[in-house]
């Protein structure tokens, strides 16, 4: 048994009600460490204009701007895999 975390990220647009959620899987101990701080800083310079293109990158169906992250969660859980080739 293995331990396995994710990150899903909701993203926001301006100008509409639309968001897109992405999972990250397989995320560090050390990478879910701090993600606040982390994503309040992404989320400040996408409001202060210093993002370097992060905001036109990610657009909505609509082609909406990335405004910020308006949801996270994060899934801190185990993984067994199952070998069906095993004689039981």
């Amino acid at each position: 048994m293995s331990a396995t975390n994710s990150v899903t990220l909701t993203f926001g647009y301006e100008d509409t009600n639309f968001t897109r959620r992405y999972k990250f899987e397989d995320v560090s101990a050390a990478g879910l460490s701090g993600i606040v701080t982390r994503i309040k800083a992404i989320n400040e310079s996408l409001a202060g204009g210093t993002d370097g293109g992060l905001s036109t990158f990610f657009l909505s169906d609509e082609g909406d701007n990335f405004t910020g992250i308006i949801a996270a969660q994060s899934d801190i859980g185990n993984v067994e895999v199952i070998n069906l080739n095993e004689s039981a």
